[in-house]
């Protein structure tokens, strides 16, 4: 399926090497949330991508207060409701960093919570910029 040309979300953006060098937004995974638009409610992606991107954006505020004091159970919180919104968006590999923060949060082992705060951060400025079809990169 080829990508609606209403919806300006930007495939050819990359990750930092840091951060695996994949794409912000995969398109297959992508492709399957256009399939949900007919003709009875075209705007549905572009709804579903707004949605996400105002949810996202106080989840993210969640983490960062979490990290500064509120704790460990409100970062496990955000990042479990970022886990599944950022993967039906198609930002696969934003979604893996929120499961290893959300393990993180649990306290599992290797979990260094300050560093994979930080790569969240970082990894979803990537995604904000692949959804509002910032040009790619060739990282």
């Amino acid at each position: 399926m080829q990508p609606n040309p209403s919806i300006p979300v930007s495939f050819s953006l990359h990750h930092s090497a840091a951060h695996g060098g994949e794409p912000v937004i995969d398109q297959e995974a992508f492709s399957i949330l256009e399939s949900l638009a007919d003709e009875d409610d075209p705007d549905l992606v572009n709804e579903i991508v707004e949605l996400f991107l105002e949810d996202s954006a106080l989840r993210m505020s969640q983490i960062e207060e979490g990290l500064q004091g509120s704790g460990a159970d409100t970062i496990r919180a955000a990042a479990h409701a970022l886990k599944s919104a950022s993967a039906n968006v198609g930002a696969l590999c934003f979604s893996s960093t929120c499961a290893s923060l959300e393990s993180a949060a649990q306290g599992e082992p290797d979990g260094d919570l300050a560093s994979i705060v930080s790569s969240a951060i970082e990894m979803y400025a990537d995604v904000r910029r692949a959804l509002a079809g910032e040009a790619g990169n060739d990282q």
